[in-house]
């Protein structure tokens, strides 16, 4: 283990006897990404656009291929947490596995990087991502991460968010039409009231006229 990392960390760890205000903070925020990342999902798809929603389903896929490279590298290369090592303070309960890349940080740095690459919500994206540097510090202060953990999971955010965009147009065309079908149908179905839950028209389907006939004009208009 690189020994700047090591330094890197005591310098970010708690103290022996950090502030308990700080404390709580910081395990709110830790533990906030598994929380904050579903919920907001779930906002932009009932109050966002509708037509943004396939960007939507293309930020949770490339989050899910973010948590399984994190699951490949962890087979390749194993670093144990600080706790493990007898190193630092250790203020939030965990088990003792793989800390390396961190999961929480490509969640919400996937998450926030998504939704700036498919352009699901780019603003909300920016600043998802600049939550993500307190998820890094505060899961680093609490003990149960190394920053190199972090800047690993930069990266594979980055790859997450890069399959997001690339898979975009066929999630879209694809898959979208399902979920977003059977969403829009619950809604009708369930008679939620639509200034709380907005629900898309419903599309009727054209009458067709068959080839060669011509609708019937009364005789008092015609000209």
């Amino acid at each position: 283990m690189p020994g700047w990392n090591q330094r890197l960390f005591l310098l970010i760890n708690a103290a022996a006897d950090p502030n308990t205000w700080l404390v709580h903070l910081a395990r709110i925020i830790a533990n906030s990404p598994v929380v904050i990342g579903p919920v907001l999902l779930i906002t932009l798809w009932v109050w966002g656009r509708p037509a943004k929603r396939g960007g939507l389903l293309s930020v949770a896929g490339g989050i899910l291929v973010g948590l399984g490279i994190n699951q490949v590298l962890g087979f390749v290369y194993f670093e144990p947490r600080p706790f493990m090592i007898g190193l630092g303070h250790t203020l939030l309960v965990h088990l003792p596995d793989n800390s390396f890349p961190s999961d929480h940080a490509t969640f919400v740095w996937g998450l926030g990087l998504g939704l700036l690459s498919t352009k699901a919500a780019q603003k909300l994206g920016a600043a998802v991502c600049l939550y993500g540097v307190a998820v890094a510090w505060s899961r680093v202060y609490l003990g149960v991460h190394f920053p190199i953990d972090m800047i690993a999971a930069g990266p594979v955010a980055v790859v997450a968010a890069g399959f997001a965009r690339i898979s975009q147009p066929s999630v879209t065309s694809w898959v979208l039409p399902l979920p977003d079908g059977m969403y829009e149908t619950s809604l009708r179905v369930l008679r939620l009231p639509s200034a709380l839950i907005p629900r898309q028209p419903a599309i009727r389907a054209p009458i067709l006229t068959p080839i060669g006939t011509e609708p019937r004009v009364p005789r008092d208009q015609k000209s």
